[in-house]
C-alpha cells in the first residue's frame, strides 16, 4: 500500500495540487538540528497510520533547513521564497496546510506527539475547507 504524496520540491508539490486539486501540508523543519523537527518527522509524519490517511487527501511538502547537510541552491531560493510568507517568524517545525493556489487555509501550531493528534486536527480543517469551497 502506497503512503502519501511526499516531495521536497515546491514546483512539484504545487503543480500536483493543481492537477488534482488537493491541499498541500507544507513543513518547515530542520532535519539535522532541530530536536521537535526531528521528533516530528520520527513520531508522526513517517508513521504508517500518517503515510495512510494523508494518501488521498493532501500532498506533503517538506522544506529543509538543515545546517550540516547540503541542499542544491536552487531548492535553498525555493524554501525561502516560501519562509518570507509562511513562516516569517522562522519557528521550527511549523505546518500549515495551503490550498491549491498557495493561500494558507491553517496553521498549525502545536506541537504532536503522536500521529493521532495531528490527524484528528487535519480531519477538522479539510471539513472546514471543504464546506468553505
Amino acid at each position: 500500500m502506497l503512503g502519501a504524496q511526499t516531495t521536497t520540491d515546491p514546483q512539484e508539490a504545487f503543480r500536483q495540487a493543481a492537477l488534482t486539486g488537493k491541499p498541500v501540508l507544507l513543513v518547515f523543519q530542520g532535519s539535522d538540528w532541530c530536536i521537535p523537527c526531528i521528533r516530528l518527522e520520527q513520531q508522526v509524519l513517517s508513521t504508517e497510520q500518517f503515510m495512510a490517511f494523508a494518501r488521498d487527501r493532501f500532498l506533503i511538502l517538506k522544506t529543509d533547513f538543515p545546517q550540516k547537510k547540503k541542499i542544491p541552491a536552487a531548492l535553498v531560493q525555493q524554501y525561502e521564497a516560501l519562509a518570507e510568507v509562511f513562516n516569517p517568524e522562522g519557528r521550527f517545525p511549523k505546518l500549515l496546510l495551503l490550498g491549491k493556489d498557495k493561500q494558507a487555509l491553517h496553521t498549525f501550531l502545536q506541537d504532536y506527539a503522536t500521529p493521532g493528534a495531528l490527524i484528528d486536527e487535519l480531519e477538522k480543517t479539510l471539513k472546514e475547507a471543504h464546506a468553505a469551497m
